[in-house]
Order: structure tokens, then C-alpha cells, then sequence
């Protein structure tokens, strides 16, 4: 059952086509809000089928078997009612919560309450929440600052992005997979130490050290504009994809102690020296020219390269084949 909610979770939670919890909601003035959509973009169709075994074609239109009804005969899909337990919760909230107006949703396996979804809600006060069984929780858009109410829930999948949360403390029990920080104002990962995380989204955070993340399962890393300098504490991780745009970062030789390392983005940060890439299986590589001093020849000897570029975010891409990339120096 648990692996049953968890793949619920991991597709219902992180679908693309999500809306939030209505238009006349006003986002945070202290950042831009970064959609899933575009948090989503810096992860290509190959990287999903490399980790997750499998990739949706863009463009794919429905098999036979999912045709659409006909435009004369449209089909009738039952509202589920919600039961008991779900009203109580919401009407708890919304009295909580006085902007918030009971549009987020819960979702129940065999009766209990597993995972909800309130994103841009203007949930403030989340103890309504306390004691609940939750694994996945989206909370992205909110103005929360207090998560205390969290504690003690089995939570796999979380996200914070765009909310006022400052400490992850409260969160300590948990066993988180995945968690999105996205342009919070979190300075310190202490209380991630002994999560089996897989996923950390950090772009645009305080963040300036990782050493709370030596013990977990860690395979994709964005820590995009935040002050991190040093991340040696990733040493041993089974990395695959490590995002450092924007960073603080001026030494590569943290990369030796990655041994599955395939993608590497240190676009625009302090790095001159490429020479630590040697012998490295890389299969994507980001970074900028005109700052590097040593090793350029190191990078054009990583066989294993398909794409090689200057930048990969929401602004611009650039990325190309290797022959086609050294062709222009």
C-alpha cells in the first residue's frame, strides 16, 4: 500500500498541470514564485528516463484506449464526496485560516488522510494539521513561517517553496525522499541529518553549507543562487546531477569523491581550474569559458560528453554537442 501512495504521490504532487488554489491569490513579494513548471524544465526528458527508468515523448497523444469522448456525448466523471474526516479538517482550517477558503485538497488511502495539497492557499497557522498521518505535503505559495505542527508525521515528499520558513528543525523525524526549498529564506539544512533525501531543490535560499546531507541517498542537488562556497560535505554521495549556478563555489576538486556524477552545471560561479574533471564519466557539462585559466583541455578529452554549454535555466539554454561546442574556441 505504502508503495502504491508513494507513486500517487510522486506523480499527483509533481504533475506539471497543476493549478493552486485560486487566481485571486497574491504570491510573496520577497521573490518571484518559481512554478514546478519551470522547476521541472531543468530536469530534460532523458535525465527523467535516467532516473526514473522511463520518459513521456512530448507531443504523445492519447492510445486508443484513452480516446477522448466524443464533443456530442461528453463523459460524466463522479465527483468523490469527501468524507467526514476531510470536511472536519477543512472547516478547522479555513476557521484557522481566515483568507484560506477550503480549496486545497487531502487525499485518503483506506481512510486515512496521506497527503495534501495547498499551494498559494495563505495558509498561516497549520496546527489544524497536527497529529496528521501525512507523506506528502505541498505547502509551496503560502506566507508560513511555523512548521512546528509537522512534527512526528511520516513525511516522504515536501515543499516549501515561496513560503516564509526559516528552519528545518521541526522536521527532524522524518524520512524525507524529496523536498523543494525554492527561494525561502532557509540558512542551515540541520535537521535533514539522516533523511534518506533524493531530490533537494534550493535555488535562490541562505543556504551556505551541506554537511547535513553527508548521510543521505542524495541523486539530484539544485542549489542555484544561494551562498554556498563549499561543498565538500557531498563527498561520497550517489550524485548524479549537481546544479552550483550562481554559487560561491571556486574549488572543483570536490567532484573526485562523486562516482556516478554525470551532470554538472557550474555555470557562473568562481571556478577557473576544470582540471579536477579528469577521467570524470560526465554526460553533461555547464559552464563559463572566458572563467576558466586551467584546464579547458581536461574537458575536451571527457569522451562520455553528449552536451556540453554555457547556461541551462529558465532564461537561456544553450546546450550542444561537443564537437560543435569546441568548434567555436
Amino acid at each position: 500500500m505504502i508503495r502504491n501512495v508513494m507513486v500517487f504521490l510522486l506523480v499527483g504532487l509533481l504533475t506539471l498541470a497543476w493549478v493552486g488554489c485560486g487566481s485571486e491569490s497574491t504570491p510573496l513579494t520577497k521573490n518571484e514564485p518559481v512554478s514546478k513548471t519551470k522547476i521541472d524544465s531543468n530536469v530534460s526528458l532523458k535525465e527523467k528516463q535516467d532516473l526514473d527508468g522511463e520518459a513521456v515523448q512530448e507531443g504523445q497523444g492519447p492510445s486508443p484506449l484513452q480516446a477522448s469522448p466524443s464533443p456530442t456525448q461528453p463523459e460524466e466523471k463522479p465527483v468523490p464526496k469527501e468524507s467526514a474526516g476531510v470536511v472536519q479538517i477543512q472547516e478547522i482550517l479555513m476557521r484557522a485560516n481566515p483568507e484560506y477558503r477550503g480549496q486545497g485538497k487531502l487525499h485518503e488511502e483506506n481512510g486515512v488522510i496521506v497527503a495534501a495539497e495547498f499551494p498559494s492557499c495563505k495558509l498561516r497557522d497549520l496546527s489544524p494539521l497536527r497529529g496528521l498521518s501525512l507523506m506528502g505535503l505541498d505547502l509551496s505559495g503560502n506566507p508560513v513561517r511555523e512548521i512546528r505542527h509537522l512534527r512526528g508525521m511520516p513525511l516522504r515528499t515536501l515543499f516549501l517553496e515561496n513560503t516564509r520558513v526559516e528552519s528545518l528543525l521541526e522536521i527532524s523525524e522524518a524520512k524525507l525522499v524529496e523536498l523543494r526549498l525554492n527561494n525561502s529564506p532557509i540558512k542551515s539544512l540541520r535537521g535533514l541529518e539522516g533523511h534518506p533525501l533524493e531530490n533537494l531543490y534550493a535555488v535562490g535560499t541562505q543556504i551556505t553549507e551541506v554537511s547535513p546531507l553527508s548521510s543521505s541517498n542524495l541523486r539530484q542537488l539544485w542549489l542555484s543562487e544561494s551562498p554556498v562556497s563549499d561543498v565538500s560535505g557531498l563527498a561520497g554521495l550517489p550524485l548524479v546531477s549537481l546544479t552550483l549556478h550562481r554559487t560561491l563555489v571556486d574549488d572543483l576538486s570536490f567532484v573526485r569523491k562523486l562516482p556516478v556524477l554525470q551532470r554538472l552545471h557550474i555555470g557562473e560561479t568562481l571556478i577557473s581550474d576544470l582540471s579536477p574533471l579528469e577521467g570524470l564519466n560526465l554526460t553533461r557539462l555547464v559552464f563559463t569559458p572566458p572563467s576558466i585559466r586551467k584546464g579547458l583541455a581536461v574537458a575536451q578529452s571527457l569522451h562520455n560528453l553528449k552536451e556540453i554549454g554555457t547556461a541551462f535555466d529558465e532564461q537561456r539554454r544553450d546546450l550542444t554537442n561537443p564537437e560543435a561546442f569546441w568548434a567555436q574556441f
